[in-house]
């Protein structure tokens, strides 16, 4: 549930590897992620749940030595997520120390990189305030993507010429018709998205949800369906995964267990609890 809720967000995810050191395995150790010491150094500190019965587990904020500084539900959203995120660094300040890498950064754009990823945006675009060039300029749009100024993010997406950036820009462009709620130009906009780019999986679960807002079901479920069995398992093949159960459910339940025709198409036992909201939005 986690990696295919907050875990699939591109806030969360940059964040949590910048600051923090993510790990999940199974409490039982036959699991398909069991780690017998992943799970005695977890019980050691929450011993309730070393039980042979216990509760969905929350998601454990610790130190390297076993302490647990917070806790948050495993059916978190990602705004609620962040929100405990930053509470965590602003409680440990060591979280919040750069790295000599870090540090160590001079081109303003990867500044400005490293300030995105910490959530930073203000300090983000003082950094491209004297940069020139097609990186700046996709930095400065996607900023504008993420704060919602779709027209900003336009005029700066034009001054993007270069040819390593062009799937980004598509896709990011891509975010103001799914904001607009525009399925059919959104649809459109997606296909035939380029197979070896590092966005294709983030695009085609889209273009999945523009089918699925369209009415188009099936074909929404089909294309989740390929793009799960086509690619490497990433943040949008387990949001896929996800959108591909709960439009598989009927009668308002998610019973998927984790074999046979109730299978997940990732072999998961289901997704309970928060319904994906990219299916729910009104």
């Amino acid at each position: 549930m986690l990696r295919a809720g907050p875990l699939s967000d591109a806030r969360v995810m940059r964040l949590v590897n910048r600051r923090f050191v993510p790990f999940f395995f199974d409490l039982s150790n036959r699991g398909f992620a069991g780690d017998p010491k992943a799970r005695a150094f977890v019980v050691k500190a929450v011993p309730v749940l070393g039980g042979r019965s216990v509760p969905t587990p929350q998601v454990l904020f610790m130190t390297p030595d076993g302490k647990v500084v917070a806790e948050e539900s495993n059916y978190a959203g990602a705004e609620q997520f962040i929100k405990r995120l930053k509470q965590v660094m602003r409680d440990n300040a060591d979280y919040m120390k750069p790295t000599e890498a870090e540090t160590a950064l001079m081109v303003l754009e990867d500044r400005a990189q490293l300030a995105i990823d910490l959530l930073d945006y203000a300090r983000a675009r003082k950094e491209l305030v004297k940069a020139d060039s097609p990186r700046a300029s996709y930095l400065r749009g996607h900023l504008d993507r993420l704060d919602g100024k779709f027209d900003a993010m336009k005029k700066q997406f034009a001054r993007v010429t270069a040819a390593e950036l062009r799937d980004d820009v598509r896709m990011e462009s891509a975010y103001a018709l799914w904001s607009a709620g525009n399925y059919e130009a959104l649809k459109n906009a997606l296909a035939k998205f380029p197979t070896k780019s590092n966005r294709y999986s983030e695009a085609r679960y889209y273009e999945g949800l523009a089918l699925f807002h369209l009415g188009q079901k099936k074909e929404a479920q089909q294309t989740w369906a390929a793009t799960i069995k086509g690619c490497p398992q990433d943040a949008w093949i387990y949001r896929a995964d996800w959108a591909y159960c709960q439009s598989k459910s009927t009668g308002g339940t998610m019973r998927f267990s984790s074999s046979g025709s109730r299978t997940s198409l990732l072999n998961r036992i289901g997704y309970m609890g928060r319904k994906n909201p990219d299916l729910t939005r009104k």
